[in-house]
Parts: structure tokens; C-alpha cells; sequence
């Protein structure tokens, strides 16, 4: 969800997924992490929706902001254009963790968020790289799925 300037509609957003956020079995402190751009430089992303939303769950559930621990390495094309298949190779091996996302994260419940769930190929690339931190648990959480993705069931 593109939400550039729109603050006002990334606030509102982003109070629904800290609502759905309350009924999942969250751990004491748990990290939202949001699915990065590439090129990201400012951890905040002000304009990026999963950075803003991560800032509103983490204040509101009384967790951590993770910003800047997933690292996007690579520009990737859009995946709205790609098939299924091509989803998968476009988003493989194009995160990795901060330095300092290890010490973060080890133990801990890990929320990843974004914006639309369409295939699951960006989550499961995101959360291969998270899991590498061994947390307690990973989790993901997303403010709209695709029409495709409500019929396979995901």
C-alpha cells in the first residue's frame, strides 16, 4: 500500500493492525519488523507503510520497533507484474540482517510486517533471514491479502 503523505490514512491503517495484533499470542516486548525497501537509509522510513506501522504496534502493544534489522540488499521488480514462480526467485536471497538484528532478536517474538500478502514469496524470503536470529517465534502480520491469496487459503 502506497501511502506516501498520507499519514493520516498510514495512522488509521495502522491502529487496524494493532487491533487484529492484540489477539495474537505475543511474548513480553515482542519486535515488529517491516518488510524494507531497498536503498532504505533512514531506519523511520517515514513515508514507507510497514516502517509506520511498525512504529504504531510497537508503542501501542508495548513492544520494540525493529526498523533497520531486515535489510532489503538488492532492487527487486515490482512483484505485481511476475508469476507465482518468478515471485519466489525475485525476492530469494534479497534480505539479510543488520549487524545488530541477531542481539535483537534471538529469543524474542518477531512480528514481520507488510503491507499486502499476495503470494507469500516476499514473507517467506523475509522470514528465512529472520529466522536466522533464532527467535522464540515469527510471526506475520499484513493489513490486506490478495484475492488469490483468500482462495489458496494462505
Amino acid at each position: 500500500m502506497k501511502v506516501q503523505g498520507e499519514y493520516r490514512l498510514a495512522g488509521q491503517l495502522s491502529g487496524m493492525l494493532a487491533s487484529l495484533a492484540k489477539s495474537l499470542p505475543l511474548e513480553d516486548r515482542p519486535v515488529f519488523v517491516p518488510v524494507p525497501r531497498f536503498g532504505a537509509r533512514d531506519k523511520t522510513e517515514y513515508r514507507h507503510f510497514p516502517h509506520i506501522a511498525c512504529s504504531m504496534l510497537s508503542r501501542d502493544l508495548k513492544g520494540d520497533s525493529g526498523s533497520g534489522l531486515l535489510i532489503k540488499t538488492r532492487r527487486t521488480p515490482l512483484q505485481t507484474q511476475l508469476s507465482d514462480t518468478e515471485r519466489l526467485k525475485n525476492v530469494d536471497g534479497a534480505f539479510e540482517l543488520s549487524p545488530t538484528a541477531v542481539d535483537r532478536l534471538c529469543g524474542r517474538t518477531v512480528v514481520i510486517v507488510d503491507d499486502v500478502l499476495t503470494t507469500g514469496a516476499t514473507v517467506c524470503a523475509a522470514t528465512n533471514v529472520i529466522l536466522q536470529a533464532r527467535p522464540h517465534q515469527c510471526l506475520y502480520l499484513t493489513l490486506a491479502r490478495s484475492r488469490a491469496t483468500i482462495r489458496s487459503g494462505l
